[in-house]
Protein backbone atom coordinates (compact mmCIF):
# COMPACT_ATOMS: atom_id res chain seq x y z
CA UNK A 1 0.00 0.00 0.00
CA UNK A 2 0.87 3.51 -1.12
CA UNK A 3 2.80 5.83 1.96
CA UNK A 4 2.26 2.53 4.62
CA UNK A 5 4.51 1.48 6.57
CA UNK A 6 5.79 -1.95 6.75
CA UNK A 7 6.38 -4.03 9.56
CA UNK A 8 9.90 -4.86 8.34
CA UNK A 9 10.06 -0.94 8.61
CA UNK A 10 8.78 -0.43 11.58
CA UNK A 11 11.17 -3.34 13.39
CA UNK A 12 14.10 -1.45 12.38
CA UNK A 13 12.51 2.11 13.50
CA UNK A 14 12.01 0.36 16.71
CA UNK A 15 15.60 -1.06 17.24
CA UNK A 16 17.59 2.15 16.22
CA UNK A 17 14.85 3.82 18.58
CA UNK A 18 15.74 1.62 21.17
CA UNK A 19 19.66 1.50 20.86
CA UNK A 20 19.16 4.80 23.37
CA UNK A 21 17.98 3.24 26.55
CA UNK A 22 20.06 0.60 25.40
CA UNK A 23 23.36 2.80 25.68
CA UNK A 24 22.12 5.20 28.82
CA UNK A 25 20.45 3.37 30.76
CA UNK A 26 20.58 -0.77 30.32
CA UNK A 27 24.67 -0.73 29.94
CA UNK A 28 24.86 0.84 33.55
CA UNK A 29 22.35 -2.05 35.58
CA UNK A 30 22.80 -6.08 36.35
CA UNK A 31 22.23 -7.55 32.71
CA UNK A 32 20.36 -9.97 34.34
CA UNK A 33 17.62 -7.73 35.68
CA UNK A 34 17.98 -6.24 32.31
CA UNK A 35 17.17 -9.35 30.40
CA UNK A 36 14.07 -9.57 32.57
CA UNK A 37 13.00 -5.89 31.76
CA UNK A 38 13.31 -6.40 28.09
CA UNK A 39 11.61 -9.88 28.19
CA UNK A 40 8.66 -8.16 29.92
CA UNK A 41 9.11 -5.71 27.10
CA UNK A 42 8.85 -7.86 24.69
CA UNK A 43 5.85 -10.02 26.38
CA UNK A 44 3.85 -6.89 26.88
CA UNK A 45 4.34 -6.37 22.69
CA UNK A 46 3.17 -10.01 21.86
CA UNK A 47 0.43 -9.57 23.99
CA UNK A 48 -0.90 -6.61 22.70
CA UNK A 49 -0.25 -7.47 19.07
CA UNK A 50 -2.48 -10.21 19.71
CA UNK A 51 -5.12 -8.34 20.97
CA UNK A 52 -8.06 -6.46 19.19
CA UNK A 53 -8.13 -8.82 16.15
CA UNK A 54 -4.91 -7.94 14.97
CA UNK A 55 -5.13 -4.34 14.39
CA UNK A 56 -2.38 -2.46 14.37
CA UNK A 57 -3.30 1.48 14.54
CA UNK A 58 -3.69 2.63 18.05
CA UNK A 59 -5.48 6.47 17.39
CA UNK A 60 -8.64 4.66 16.16
CA UNK A 61 -8.65 1.98 18.17
CA UNK A 62 -8.53 4.62 21.27
CA UNK A 63 -11.82 5.80 19.89
CA UNK A 64 -14.01 2.96 19.49
CA UNK A 65 -12.68 1.79 22.29
CA UNK A 66 -13.75 4.96 24.40
CA UNK A 67 -16.35 6.90 21.84
CA UNK A 68 -15.30 10.17 20.59
CA UNK A 69 -15.24 12.67 23.61
CA UNK A 70 -13.03 10.18 25.84
CA UNK A 71 -11.04 8.74 22.80
CA UNK A 72 -9.98 12.23 21.53
CA UNK A 73 -9.15 13.88 25.27
CA UNK A 74 -7.06 10.40 26.00
CA UNK A 75 -5.08 11.00 22.94
CA UNK A 76 -4.53 14.55 23.81
CA UNK A 77 -2.98 13.19 27.08
CA UNK A 78 -0.87 10.58 24.84
CA UNK A 79 -0.14 12.97 22.84
CA UNK A 80 0.70 15.71 25.38
CA UNK A 81 3.01 13.57 27.46
CA UNK A 82 5.14 11.60 24.09
CA UNK A 83 5.90 15.33 23.36
CA UNK A 84 7.35 16.19 26.45
CA UNK A 85 9.18 12.51 26.02
CA UNK A 86 10.26 14.35 23.09
CA UNK A 87 11.66 17.44 24.44
CA UNK A 88 13.23 15.03 27.21
CA UNK A 89 14.88 13.60 24.42
CA UNK A 90 16.19 16.39 22.92
CA UNK A 91 17.94 17.47 26.02
CA UNK A 92 19.54 14.05 26.34
CA UNK A 93 21.09 14.47 22.98
CA UNK A 94 23.99 15.90 23.99
CA UNK A 95 25.38 12.93 25.94
CA UNK A 96 26.35 11.72 22.42
CA UNK A 97 29.10 14.21 22.92
CA UNK A 98 30.60 14.19 26.70
CA UNK A 99 33.83 15.47 25.83
CA UNK A 100 32.93 18.41 23.52
CA UNK A 101 30.66 21.37 23.67
CA UNK A 102 26.87 19.69 23.23
CA UNK A 103 24.73 22.63 23.60
CA UNK A 104 23.48 22.88 19.54
CA UNK A 105 22.02 18.52 20.12
CA UNK A 106 19.45 18.95 21.19
CA UNK A 107 18.05 21.58 18.29
CA UNK A 108 19.66 19.51 15.47
CA UNK A 109 17.78 16.08 16.68
CA UNK A 110 14.59 18.32 16.95
CA UNK A 111 15.72 19.92 13.34
CA UNK A 112 15.80 16.38 11.53
CA UNK A 113 13.26 14.45 13.75
CA UNK A 114 11.02 17.23 12.56
CA UNK A 115 12.28 17.67 8.37
CA UNK A 116 12.42 13.55 8.19
CA UNK A 117 8.62 13.46 8.86
CA UNK A 118 7.71 16.48 6.56
CA UNK A 119 5.45 14.92 4.16
CA UNK A 120 5.09 11.74 6.53
CA UNK A 121 6.02 9.22 8.76
CA UNK A 122 7.22 6.79 6.16
CA UNK A 123 9.82 9.05 5.19
CA UNK A 124 11.60 8.71 8.33
CA UNK A 125 10.89 5.02 8.62
CA UNK A 126 12.71 4.86 5.37
CA UNK A 127 15.93 6.67 6.55
CA UNK A 128 15.34 4.53 10.05
CA UNK A 129 15.04 1.35 7.53
CA UNK A 130 18.80 2.25 6.66
CA UNK A 131 20.00 3.36 9.89
CA UNK A 132 19.45 -0.19 11.24
CA UNK A 133 21.93 -1.68 8.63
CA UNK A 134 24.44 1.35 10.06
CA UNK A 135 23.69 0.88 14.17
CA UNK A 136 24.15 -3.06 13.80
CA UNK A 137 27.15 -2.75 12.02
CA UNK A 138 28.91 -0.24 14.38
CA UNK A 139 27.42 -2.08 17.78
CA UNK A 140 28.84 -5.29 16.18
CA UNK A 141 32.26 -4.10 16.23
CA UNK A 142 32.24 -1.93 19.70
CA UNK A 143 30.77 -4.97 21.31
CA UNK A 144 33.29 -7.39 19.48
CA UNK A 145 36.27 -4.94 20.36
CA UNK A 146 34.85 -5.16 24.13
CA UNK A 147 34.67 -8.23 24.48
CA UNK A 148 38.24 -9.40 24.07
CA UNK A 149 38.92 -7.11 27.70
CA UNK A 150 36.17 -8.49 29.11
CA UNK A 151 36.64 -10.30 32.67
CA UNK A 152 33.98 -13.55 33.47
CA UNK A 153 34.24 -12.99 36.91
CA UNK A 154 32.63 -9.63 36.73
CA UNK A 155 30.03 -10.79 34.65
CA UNK A 156 28.48 -12.46 37.19
CA UNK A 157 24.25 -11.29 37.81
CA UNK A 158 24.53 -8.49 40.12
CA UNK A 159 21.96 -5.62 40.76
CA UNK A 160 18.12 -6.00 42.06
CA UNK A 161 14.94 -5.70 41.24
CA UNK A 162 14.58 -2.24 41.24
CA UNK A 163 16.82 -2.14 38.17
CA UNK A 164 14.19 -3.95 35.85
CA UNK A 165 12.10 -1.23 36.98
CA UNK A 166 14.24 1.06 35.13
CA UNK A 167 14.58 -0.88 31.87
CA UNK A 168 10.48 -1.27 31.33
CA UNK A 169 9.14 2.04 31.03
CA UNK A 170 12.01 3.62 29.05
CA UNK A 171 11.66 0.38 26.33
CA UNK A 172 7.48 1.02 26.85
CA UNK A 173 8.57 4.43 23.80
CA UNK A 174 8.21 1.51 21.28
CA UNK A 175 4.66 1.94 21.71
CA UNK A 176 4.48 4.73 19.16
CA UNK A 177 5.24 2.71 16.86
CA UNK A 178 1.21 2.08 16.93
CA UNK A 179 0.17 5.14 16.63
CA UNK A 180 1.65 5.70 13.45
CA UNK A 181 -0.41 6.49 10.43
CA UNK A 182 0.09 3.78 7.43
CA UNK A 183 0.44 0.91 9.70
CA UNK A 184 -0.99 -2.15 8.20
CA UNK A 185 1.51 -4.76 9.42
CA UNK A 186 2.43 -6.30 13.04
CA UNK A 187 6.02 -6.15 13.85
CA UNK A 188 7.33 -9.71 13.76
CA UNK A 189 8.20 -11.70 16.67
CA UNK A 190 12.43 -11.78 15.52
CA UNK A 191 12.34 -8.19 16.14
CA UNK A 192 11.22 -8.82 19.51
CA UNK A 193 13.75 -10.93 20.43
CA UNK A 194 16.55 -8.94 19.38
CA UNK A 195 14.62 -6.03 21.82
CA UNK A 196 14.94 -9.07 24.56
CA UNK A 197 18.30 -9.86 23.83
CA UNK A 198 20.70 -6.90 22.80
CA UNK A 199 20.18 -4.95 25.84
CA UNK A 200 21.60 -7.63 27.86
CA UNK A 201 24.73 -8.27 25.95
CA UNK A 202 25.59 -4.21 25.91
CA UNK A 203 24.84 -4.11 30.42
CA UNK A 204 26.91 -7.94 29.98
CA UNK A 205 29.97 -6.51 27.99
CA UNK A 206 29.98 -3.14 30.17
CA UNK A 207 30.17 -4.19 33.37
CA UNK A 208 32.63 -7.35 32.44
CA UNK A 209 35.17 -4.50 31.09
CA UNK A 210 34.41 -2.29 33.90
CA UNK A 211 33.34 -3.97 37.02
CA UNK A 212 30.39 -4.06 38.78
CA UNK A 213 31.66 -1.26 41.31
CA UNK A 214 32.52 1.27 38.71
CA UNK A 215 29.48 0.69 36.65
CA UNK A 216 27.59 1.98 39.07
CA UNK A 217 29.69 4.76 39.88
CA UNK A 218 29.69 5.79 36.36
CA UNK A 219 26.84 7.97 34.64
CA UNK A 220 27.95 6.78 31.12
CA UNK A 221 29.58 3.58 31.70
CA UNK A 222 29.27 2.33 28.07
CA UNK A 223 31.18 5.25 27.14
CA UNK A 224 33.82 4.57 28.99
CA UNK A 225 34.54 1.00 28.02
CA UNK A 226 34.86 2.65 24.65
CA UNK A 227 37.41 4.86 25.97
CA UNK A 228 39.93 1.82 26.00
CA UNK A 229 39.17 0.09 22.75
CA UNK A 230 40.74 -0.71 19.70
CA UNK A 231 39.79 -2.11 16.10
CA UNK A 232 42.99 -3.91 14.33
CA UNK A 233 45.43 -0.79 16.30
CA UNK A 234 43.85 1.33 13.26
CA UNK A 235 41.61 3.26 15.94
CA UNK A 236 43.16 4.04 19.09
CA UNK A 237 39.71 5.27 20.63
CA UNK A 238 36.04 4.21 20.10
CA UNK A 239 34.80 6.87 21.45
CA UNK A 240 33.75 8.86 18.17
CA UNK A 241 31.91 5.26 16.81
CA UNK A 242 29.81 5.94 19.91
CA UNK A 243 28.88 9.18 19.78
CA UNK A 244 27.93 8.75 16.26
CA UNK A 245 26.00 5.41 17.04
CA UNK A 246 23.73 7.41 19.67
CA UNK A 247 23.35 10.45 17.66
CA UNK A 248 21.72 8.07 14.74
CA UNK A 249 19.81 6.53 17.66
CA UNK A 250 18.44 10.00 19.51
CA UNK A 251 17.64 10.82 15.65
CA UNK A 252 15.33 7.35 15.36
CA UNK A 253 13.74 7.77 19.14
CA UNK A 254 13.15 11.78 18.36
CA UNK A 255 11.39 11.19 15.33
CA UNK A 256 8.90 8.65 16.57
CA UNK A 257 8.11 10.81 19.77
CA UNK A 258 7.35 13.91 16.91
CA UNK A 259 5.25 11.36 14.85
CA UNK A 260 3.57 9.75 17.60
CA UNK A 261 2.32 13.05 19.49
CA UNK A 262 1.84 14.70 16.22
CA UNK A 263 -0.70 11.70 15.03
CA UNK A 264 -2.71 11.99 18.66
CA UNK A 265 -3.06 15.63 18.89
CA UNK A 266 -3.82 15.46 14.88
CA UNK A 267 -6.67 12.49 15.98
CA UNK A 268 -8.18 14.44 18.69
CA UNK A 269 -8.60 18.10 16.74
CA UNK A 270 -8.73 17.08 12.94
CA UNK A 271 -8.35 20.59 11.88
CA UNK A 272 -4.61 20.74 12.53
CA UNK A 273 -3.97 17.58 10.33
CA UNK A 274 -4.99 20.02 7.23
CA UNK A 275 -2.73 22.99 8.25
CA UNK A 276 1.05 23.04 7.03
CA UNK A 277 2.51 23.99 9.64
CA UNK A 278 1.27 21.99 12.95
CA UNK A 279 4.83 19.60 12.44
CA UNK A 280 6.82 23.04 12.45
CA UNK A 281 4.87 24.32 15.45
CA UNK A 282 5.17 21.16 17.27
CA UNK A 283 9.12 21.12 16.64
CA UNK A 284 9.69 24.62 17.86
CA UNK A 285 6.84 23.82 21.05
CA UNK A 286 9.23 20.24 21.78
CA UNK A 287 12.57 22.54 21.54
CA UNK A 288 11.35 25.24 23.52
CA UNK A 289 10.17 22.63 26.31
CA UNK A 290 13.43 21.12 26.17
CA UNK A 291 14.62 23.32 28.39
CA UNK A 292 12.27 22.59 31.26
CA UNK A 293 12.66 19.34 31.62
CA UNK A 294 15.29 18.87 33.67
CA UNK A 295 13.41 19.37 36.85
CA UNK A 296 11.16 16.45 36.23
CA UNK A 297 12.11 13.54 38.59
CA UNK A 298 12.64 10.03 36.99
CA UNK A 299 9.51 8.45 38.54
CA UNK A 300 7.45 10.83 36.72
CA UNK A 301 8.86 9.77 33.66
CA UNK A 302 8.57 6.60 34.33
CA UNK A 303 5.01 6.85 35.53
CA UNK A 304 3.64 8.46 32.41
CA UNK A 305 5.40 6.22 30.68
CA UNK A 306 3.69 2.97 32.29
CA UNK A 307 -0.02 4.88 32.08
CA UNK A 308 0.25 6.32 28.45
CA UNK A 309 2.41 3.58 26.90
CA UNK A 310 1.39 1.02 28.53
CA UNK A 311 -1.92 0.52 30.61
CA UNK A 312 -3.79 2.99 28.11
CA UNK A 313 -3.11 1.02 25.21
CA UNK A 314 -3.24 -2.24 26.50
CA UNK A 315 -7.26 -0.65 28.50
CA UNK A 316 -8.10 0.23 24.43
CA UNK A 317 -7.16 -3.07 22.92
CA UNK A 318 -8.56 -4.90 25.58
CA UNK A 319 -11.96 -3.07 25.34
CA UNK A 320 -11.87 -3.02 21.30
CA UNK A 321 -11.56 -7.34 21.81
CA UNK A 322 -14.57 -7.66 24.29
CA UNK A 323 -17.01 -5.43 22.08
Amino acid sequence: MEGSISGRQAGAWGFCAASVPAVLTCAGLGWGWVLLGCAIAAGYYVLTQELANGAVYLPELTVRAFGNAAGRTTLVIGGAFTLLAAAQTARRAGIAFPDGTAELAGGVIVLLGTLAGEKDAKQAAKVCGVLFLVLAGLYTIIILAAAKSAQLRWMAPWGGARQTLEVVPSLLALTCLRFLPGRTQRVKRGWLGLLAICPAVLAAVTVGCLSPRLTQQLTFPFYTVSQSLSVLGVMERLEPVVSAALLMGFFALESLLLEAGREQIVWAAPNLAEKRWTRAALGIAVFGLSFLTDGIPAEVWALGAAVCWGIAPLLTQLIVAIK
